[in-house]
């Protein structure tokens, strides 16, 4: 049994190194390519294009990508040269720069997309009087580094076809979403099948995020997928409370019959990728839209807005002239609003801050004391820092074991005086176990380690070089520690709070988005972008509330919160219904279904519920706005805004169940007391 298991430990080594093979490869030629052309001193920034490059190698890269390798890469490095000018620029710089590439490129749902930039930023900034007197020299090492990235995942894409897998992806979604209203249609949406609605939702979300936020996938591709999630939202709008009695059970089965085959009819043209195909499939989804009899209105309210979105995706498949959806400038800004808040009560700015408290202080420290290797304390500070501070306990705990172990290691390998040759040699063949180990592992903490102070032992004693490894990592253990309990500290508890009170802002720039459509025009992307954002927000607040009591909670408030997790999940489940009612109503706007003489009447629901966003609020003024919907003249319009009244007030009764501790923010002593 233990040989068998042995066995099963080895083959996952070895299949983990042959995945990492050109991760590996890429490191290798490039150091070779740094060192023969530019010297070793020119090193640090080796690790970060590698990392680059494993980032990108599994994704699609269009063309815009290898652009902003170069700008991001020459950014990078002007403000390196400015932040080790003097003192004053460097804790200037240090605490700015995380601000473009921290808060701007990462989120809480994708939070280490700031990693290779920052990464290059901080390890440019290592050698500061080197770069001062090289900056030329170091300018073009990053350009051969631009280069070298953009040949070799051009190439790996070209290869492996990545351009194709995103849209393989959308196609098996498809089809799950067919089979699913093929599932609903013979036995209801009760059951397990609710469950796999909601999971399709949240896969088609991620999957559409994913691709737009990191651009991983061709502009055609990633406009569909924008379009088929919000398909995927609106089908799980059928898992509320539609009545399923035998009266309308059998209407409701020859309705999902029907938009199950025009699904699979819709993805075998868009397989197809036939303008013709697509066009041929317009007149049918307008004759079921056209012949709409169903009588129950949640039901009626989900089937129209299938169609009309399954007759969008057509005609803009169809046309050969339809560009890929671009946002305009005020659409950017209205995405703008529900992804980044420039607020210290959001994740990316609390986590940018305390990047930049980090970088500056040791990075500062490094420009100050010309120490041999002292780089090594702003090297660990970096690493060890991470945007949920309850991983960077864990990497200062694997770290000092690895970083120790691989001391040892070192001296040992002393012993044997290996010559300069055998020395590099034997750099070349602790790079492959590095890549291959999970990062921030006791495992990768060694081999990093065992690497770098044997390259080092080159040039300087190895009893100097691992104690300064160990001293840097000890004072970077103890400045990041500090760091994450004194400055924006982020708990769990605090995460979630966030979340719910960031839903509530959404909710309120969604009416928004609403009264622009009912007196201008704004494009589908932009209700798409903002929708799957939302949806975003809301699994991760999911995730929380379901984790809640189940492992006896250490931390003290977590703890508390757990014993209104009834409250906290009506809360959730409630957030997700309003917004589902919003995207609903939002829909019939831009189908032109309030009248324009109840135009004045529209905005005064529109005003009283952006008044009444608010936590403290939310869910009051409820008579007034039944009696302002109860005027308007079409009843799909008046149920939809019914529900989201209904629903409004079931969240207030939560948030007030839960005495607030669903939406009130711990105070900043409680946070750094806990």
């Amino acid at each position: 049994m233990n040989v068998d298991k042995t066995l099963i430990w080895l083959d996952g080594k070895r299949d983990k190194i042959v995945d990492t093979l050109p991760t590996i490869l890429f490191f290798i030629a490039l150091l070779w390519i740094v060192t023969l052309t530019f010297g070793a001193d020119y090193l640090l920034a080796v690790s970060p294009y590698t990392t680059l490059f494993e980032t990108r190698l599994s994704k699609y890269n269009p063309p815009g990508q290898y652009a902003r390798f170069f700008l991001v890469s020459a950014f990078v490095l002007l403000a390196a040269r400015v932040a080790v000018a003097n003192v004053a620029l460097c804790v200037i710089v240090n605490l700015c720069v995380p601000f473009f590439l921290v808060f701007m490129r990462s989120s809480q749902l994708n939070p280490r997309r700031y990693f290779p930039y920052t990464m290059l930023f901080c390890w440019l900034e290592l050698r500061p009087y080197a770069i001062i007197d090289t900056f030329w020299t170091q300018a073009a090492v990053l350009l051969v580094s631009c280069a070298l990235l953009s040949t070799c995942l051009l190439v790996a894409g070209t290869y492996r076809h990545r351009a194709d897998e995103p849209r393989e992806m959308l196609h098996s979604y498809v089809r799950r979403l067919a089979d699913d209203l093929r599932r609903a249609a013979s036995s209801g949406t009760d059951g397990p099948l609710r469950g796999e609605l909601l999971r399709l939702r949240s896969d088609f979300a991620r999957l559409a995020y994913t691709v737009r936020e990191d651009s991983t996938a061709p502009a055609r591709v990633t406009d569909l997928l924008d379009m088929f999630a919000t398909l995927a939202q609106r089908t799980a709008y059928l898992t509320g409370s539609s009545d399923w009695t035998s009266e309308h059970a059998e209407q409701h089965g020859r309705a999902l019959e029907d938009l199950a085959g025009l699904t699979e009819r819709l993805d075998m043209a868009l397989r197809l990728e036939s303008a013709e195909a697509c066009e041929a499939l317009l007149p049918a989804a307008r004759a079921l839209l056209g012949e709409t009899r169903i009588r129950e209105d949640r039901f009626r309210i989900f089937y129209q807005g299938y169609l009309n979105l399954v007759i969008l995706i057509l005609r803009t498949a169809a046309d050969p002239h339809q560009h890929p959806w671009r946002l305009t400038p005020r659409g950017l800004a209205r995405v703008a609003v529900f992804r980044k808040r420039p607020s210290l009560d959001s994740f990316e700015m609390r986590f940018a801050v305390r990047c930049g408290v980090v970088l500056a202080v040791s990075c500062t420290t490094n420009l100050l004391f010309p120490v041999e290797k002292l780089y090594w304390f702003a090297l660990h500070a970096f690493l060890l820092l991470q945007p949920f501070p309850d991983e960077s306990v864990r990497r200062m705990r694997t770290r000092m074991v690895g970083t120790a172990i691989g001391c040892v290691f070192v001296h040992a390998v002393a012993l044997l005086n290996l010559d300069y040759v055998g020395i590099t040699i034997l750099g070349m063949l602790l790079v492959a176990p590095l890549y291959a180990s999970t990062p921030g592992s006791v495992t990768s903490a060694f081999f990093a380690t065992a690497y770098a102070v044997t390259m080092a032992s080159v040039s300087i004693d190895d009893s100097y070089a691992t104690g300064m490894r160990l001293l840097s990592l000890v004072f970077a253990v103890i400045t990041v520690a500090l760091v994450n309990r004194l400055v924006c500290p982020t708990s769990d508890r605090l995460l979630f709070v966030a979340n719910v009170r960031q839903m509530f802002d959404m909710i309120e720039h969604y009416w928004d988005l609403v009264h622009a459509t009912l007196v201008g025009r704004v494009d589908t992307v932009v209700s798409s972008e903002t929708l799957l954002h939302f949806q975003m927000v809301h699994t991760q607040a999911s995730r929380f509330v379901e984790g809640l009591g189940k492992d006896g909670e250490k931390d003290p408030e977590v703890a508390e919160l757990a014993r209104y997790r009834n409250a906290a999940e009506r809360a959730v489940f409630c957030l997700w219904e309003i917004m589902c009612e919003l995207e609903q109503l939002e829909l019939m706007v831009r189908l032109r279904e309030v009248r324009p003489e109840e135009h004045k009447t529209f905005e005064k629901i529109i005003e009283l519920a952006r008044s009444n966003c608010d936590p403290r609020r939310f869910g009051t003024g409820v008579a007034d706005a039944r009696g302002l919907a109860a005027r308007l003249s079409e009843p799909d319009l008046r149920y939809v805004l019914g529900q989201y009244i209904e629903r409004a007030g079931e969240l207030r009764r939560a948030i007030d169940d839960a005495r607030g501790a669903l939406v009130e923010k711990p105070s900043y002593l409680d946070e750094v007391r806990k």
